[in-house]
């Protein structure tokens, strides 16, 4: 299955497709944020950096059990430092733990593929894709 999302800066656009990763696995709609959890990534281009986040959130999910409702990002820095210093990123998540009792599980979402990564700047901002293995 392939997300895409798009955004008019970089962080939004990275925060969309998370959304929509976890979209995918529950439905918002059914989703508290009574709760939180930090994620981190990092990665050496852009690309790279997208396929740890997916891979960090979709962890938080399957292995956590936590629904996602809304994130915001804490720090979110795409310049390389001298020494080649990873491009990285640090999120707080807003959601709650599963509780099939109350939420509509959608889909189990198995991996990110590293196929099928895109992130593409246009003149309205950046366009990102993954492919998700269901």
């Amino acid at each position: 299955m392939e997300l895409t999302a798009t955004g008019a800066t970089l962080p939004e656009a990275f925060a969309r497709i998370a959304l929509a990763l976890f979209a995918t696995a529950v439905d918002p709609a059914t989703i508290g944020d009574t709760d939180v959890r930090e994620v981190r990534a990092h990665g050496v281009a852009a690309t790279g950096l997208l396929h740890a986040w997916l891979q960090e959130c979709l962890y938080v999910h399957e292995v956590e059990g936590f629904a996602c409702r809304a994130l915001e990002f804490v720090v979110f820095d795409t310049t390389t430092a001298a020494g080649g210093e990873a491009l990285r990123l640090h999120a707080i998540l807003r959601g709650e733990e599963i509780d099939p009792a109350r939420h509509r599980i959608l889909a189990a979402i198995r991996n990110v593929s590293r196929d099928g990564l895109g992130v593409e700047a246009g003149p309205a901002g950046f366009r990102l894709r993954a492919e998700v293995e269901l």
